[in-house]
């Protein structure tokens, strides 16, 4: 009979030493801001990969250090109030952030067919980081149409590469697939405190920051013990 219980899994990393591990991440991603004012366009979701390093300070706590690098981009015709616009931005986002994770429980399953268990643990995060972006917009209407829809020229003052802070946060859900092998899947939200993300503020809404997304999966490999 197959079973499912939620455990302390007190053995999960005690017994077998298993509290530091190396692994790689691949995503999807996505943006709202400007050019995507009240919702995410799933036309516009583009990918990225990151590699992180995770210790397991205890049962319940994970430190996690990761850096990603993903594409971002956004489209006027994907908005239907703001088509007429015909703005369109594209940019590459290089990451590196520090991260606390929370457990909330794990769950253990052993098929009675395989003398392996497998450990499930959904788990919190939130963290501190830096994002670098460099946005390239690029209105492509009509010229004689240009100064009548847009308030400033582009690209816009301050829109040049730049460093953004970020606090990533979200939700995941982690498996023990083997002695050594993780394998997981993460929702990561990013406030950008900043409207310049996609390179537009004064041609769309000054007063509201852009935010950026990842979805994805991550395989990881626990290497033993720091002490």
């Amino acid at each position: 009979m197959l079973f499912l219980s939620i455990q302390r899994a007190e053995a999960q990393f005690n017994e077998s030493e298993k509290n530091l591990e190396f692994g790689v991440s691949f995503f999807a991603t996505n943006y709202s801001g400007d050019i995507a004012p009240d919702h995410i366009s799933t036309t516009q979701t583009q990918a990225g990969l990151g590699a992180f390093m995770r210790l397991h300070l205890n049962n319940y706590f994970q430190a996690r250090g990761q850096v990603i690098i993903g594409r971002l981009a956004g489209d006027d015709k994907n908005y239907t109030p703001n088509a007429g616009r015909q703005l369109r931005f594209n940019t590459t986002v290089l990451e590196g952030a520090a991260l606390l994770e929370g457990s909330l429980a794990t769950f253990k399953y052993e098929p009675v067919v395989s003398n392996i268990t497998y450990y499930f643990s959904p788990y919190l995060f939130a963290g501190l980081g830096a994002a670098r972006v460099n946005a390239q917009v690029t209105y492509y209407g009509p010229e004689n149409e240009r100064d009548r829809l847009l308030k400033v020229s582009i690209p816009e003052p301050g829109s040049s590469a730049r460093m953004l802070l970020v606090t990533p946060f979200g939700f995941g859900l982690r498996m023990i697939a083997s002695e050594r092998v993780g394998l997981g899947m993460e929702l990561g939200l990013r406030p950008g405190y900043n409207d310049l993300l996609d390179g537009v503020s004064q041609n769309g809404n000054p007063e509201e920051n852009d935010w950026y997304y990842t979805l994805g999966v991550s395989f990881s490999y626990f290497v033993g013990r720091l002490w």
